[in-house]
């Protein structure tokens, strides 16, 4: 092949294989070369598709969508398509539970997802924005927030606040429990937060739900008395002295629970719901895009000579 034919290294991307031959030129190179005004608006169409607000709709529903898929699989069972007479609270329900939610449960699962929707420059926020910013589509911009989510230091708080209460098994073991534990300077999973110092407002609202459903389902009742006998003992020896008080993880395992879901699913429920704000964060921040180009600081050795492999120490 001759030199017009090679592809510049100074493209942004090496265009993907197509048969039979695959495309001669990268769909992002700073020249076009000949391609034909049909080609590119073509590209261009594609490209505004996955970066406008109708990929911010097909996020939103398609997260959820697949999420419920997962969780039907991993029980043995066939997915199921979202109902159109249903809303999307209750759409993920359905295709999570099989069965439609009572008006009370798709307003509760409503208002879990409103809470988790978007919550300061989190990490996953901050990682989705940061992808959105290089001018990525909103698809890998999610999907990076999602593998920020991954981490146990980020989701899963909630799923570990079950295991913890289970662990526990009954309120008259919370004093003793909370004692080696705090004597072993291990943190309690659903305590504290990195912003607030004050009871999680999300909390507030997320455990009076708790309550109410946990009246008709013996065996979540019973965690539920543990985390409430366990929130009073938190507060009365070391919240109100370190500021340290339930957050939204705390109680919304709990509610979970009770509205049928398994607790592996915890941390995509909060990705199903952290999607919205995601996408409108990205959304909003590509109006005025910049670039995030953090500086970093050298704290090296300055000045050092070369010095040959052989005669390494």
């Amino acid at each position: 092949p001759g030199l017009d034919d090679a592809i510049s290294s100074d493209e942004d991307s090496i265009a993907m294989e197509t048969k039979p031959t695959g495309e001669k030129h990268a769909i992002y190179e700073f020249k076009q070369g000949k391609e034909s005004p049909k080609k590119l608006k073509y590209i261009r169409t594609k490209l505004e598709n996955a970066t406008g607000v109708d990929a911010c709709y097909h996020l939103i529903a398609g997260v959820a969508t697949i999420a419920a898929a997962v969780t039907r699989i991993h029980e043995g069972y066939l997915p199921l398509d979202p109902d159109p007479e249903l809303g999307q609270a209750a759409n993920f329900l359905y295709m999570m539970t099989g069965r439609r939610p009572t008006p009370v449960e798709e307003r509760i699962m409503d208002v879990a997802l409103i809470l988790h929707a978007d919550h300061g420059m989190n990490a996953s926020t901050f990682a989705s924005m940061v992808v959105g910013s290089t001018l990525s589509d909103f698809y890998f911009s999610v999907g990076s927030g999602i593998a920020a989510l991954s981490g146990p230091l980020h989701g899963g708080a909630n799923e570990q606040v079950i295991y913890m209460l289970q662990e526990i098994g009954h309120p008259d073991n919370v004093k003793d429990w909370v004692t080696k534990t705090l004597a072993n300077k291990k943190k309690i999973p659903g305590i504290g937060h990195r912003v607030y110092k004050t009871y999680d407002p999300r909390a507030r609202i997320l455990g009076p739900l708790a309550v109410h459903l946990a009246k008709s389902n013996p065996d979540v009742k019973l965690l539920l008395d543990i985390a409430l006998a366990l929130e009073k003992e938190v507060i009365e020896t070391v919240g109100k002295e370190k500021l340290i008080f339930p957050n939204v993880d705390f109680y919304s395992g709990i509610v979970y629970k009770c509205l049928g879901i398994n607790t592996e699913m915890f941390t995509p429920i909060f990705a199903v719901s952290r999607v919205a704000g995601w996408t409108s964060r990205v959304l909003e921040y590509s109006q005025n895009n910049r670039i995030f180009r953090p500086r970093a600081m050298y704290i090296g050795t300055l000045e050092r000579k070369y010095v040959a492999i052989e005669n390494r120490k």
